[in-house]
């Protein structure tokens, strides 16, 4: 009867744990934006929703922006369609990162960078970059 009560056991506990051992990891990317190119920048916002979709919620996404690629956030510097899809993607879950380092250089105010608040601002772009793909996040660059 003891044998029974243990397989049983085992049998219960694998039941419980397969699940979670088959649970896919989700796919972490760290996109790098320093263009000040609007086509760049609409070109890396349209991939980031088609990897959105490909992965359908399987994936975490962050966005760090740097030097010229703090222009993504600047009325008259980039596409105006480009603020809905940073919005949408926020929406998302998709997390957008920009540099004081770059910031500070350039004299920008937060207020002056649309659908960026000071949650988003790091130390410095670069850094924030590195330590991402220290935690095991792939790296894109459009």
């Amino acid at each position: 009867m003891r044998g029974a009560k243990t397989v049983l056991f085992l049998l219960i506990a694998l039941f419980l744990i397969t699940p979670n051992l088959l649970a896919e990891e989700k796919v972490k990317v760290v996109y790098h934006f320093n263009s000040a190119d609007p086509k760049i920048h609409k070109f890396g916002l349209v991939n980031i929703q088609n990897h959105l979709d490909a992965e359908e919620g399987n994936v975490e996404i962050v966005v760090v922006s740097h030097g010229p690629g703090l222009s993504m956030f600047q009325e008259g510097k980039t596409e105006p369609d480009n603020f809905l899809r940073i919005k949408n993607l926020k929406k998302q879950g998709v997390m957008f990162k920009i540099c004081s380092v770059t910031m500070k250089r350039q004299k920008i105010d937060i207020d002056t960078l649309k659908e960026c608040s000071t949650e988003d601002i790091v130390k410095s772009g670069v850094a924030e970059i590195a330590r991402l793909q220290n935690k095991g996040y792939a790296y894109i660059k459009p």
